[in-house]
């Protein structure tokens, strides 16, 4: 594959999911629930409507796959269901101020052991690498920073209330017209349906990641390539 430019989706890619969000998750939906004073709401029946079930997230749930708005009201709607008033712009604000205020109760674990040293060996063969993300700017920040990677990226892209988020593809358009790189040399690597929608929206080529054998069968009808890890980018990109 002749590429100049790759794009990487933060969780699940470049980062374990369930070990950082799921604690997350937990601990910010019990945040939310003492602040309305309603403790007797059960907190797996909201993390449920999030996809989450145990210690495991549903990589087709909303915690996977959707943005903290819609994450906000699908709550909100679970606790109308209790008899709850909370408007969506109340419900939504919450929920980004207590992830946010939470998100030390999740543990930030690579992919791989090697992490870095992949990233520096595609970024010191002359690519251009970023980061396109549906979590805000706070998390993705203390994310990166803490798989000691951030200073790899180009641009990183994140939620920030302005940008259209995946699967609109105007971040790769963007970071591809900055650096004048033609979508036939780029690609996106991610680990879920959102990452393939994004890819072929941008007109990009994509490579799914699937750390079990099952996500991986999920994503191979779908994208151009399906890897366990990103470990193995380099083989798959340089033609190995």
């Amino acid at each position: 594959m002749d590429v100049q430019a790759i794009i990487f989706d933060k969780d699940g890619t470049l980062m374990k999911f369930d070990s950082f969000w799921v604690g997350v998750s937990r601990c910010a939906v019990t945040d939310i629930l003492q602040q309305l004073g309603r403790e007797d709401i059960p907190v797996n029946r909201l993390l449920e409507a999030l996809g989450v079930a145990g210690d495991t997230a549903d990589i087709d749930g909303l915690l996977c796959k959707g943005t903290y708005e819609q994450i906000g009201l699908a709550i909100g709607e679970i606790l109308r269901e209790y008899g709850v008033d909370v408007s969506d712009t109340d419900i939504v604000n919450m929920t980004l101020l207590a992830y946010n205020e939470n998100a030390d109760a999740g543990k930030i674990e690579p992919v791989c052991e090697n992490i870095r040293e992949v990233l520096e060996h595609l970024k010191h063969s002359g690519r251009k690498l970023a980061v396109v993300t549906t979590d805000d700017l706070q998390i993705t920040h203390k994310c990166l920073e803490g798989l000691g990677i951030e200073d790899l990226f180009e641009r990183v892209y994140t939620d920030n209330g302005r940008n259209p988020v995946k699967p609109n593809p105007w971040c790769a358009s963007e970071f591809l017209s900055e650096f004048c790189i033609p979508v036939q040399k780029a690609v996106m690597v991610g680990d879920t349906m959102t990452d393939i929608r994004f890819a072929r929206n941008a007109g990009i080529s994509v490579i799914g990641v699937g750390e079990t054998a099952n996500s991986r069968e999920r994503l191979m009808p779908y994208a151009d390539a399906v890897i366990p890890n990103i470990s193995y980018l380099p083989d798959i990109i340089e033609g190995e």
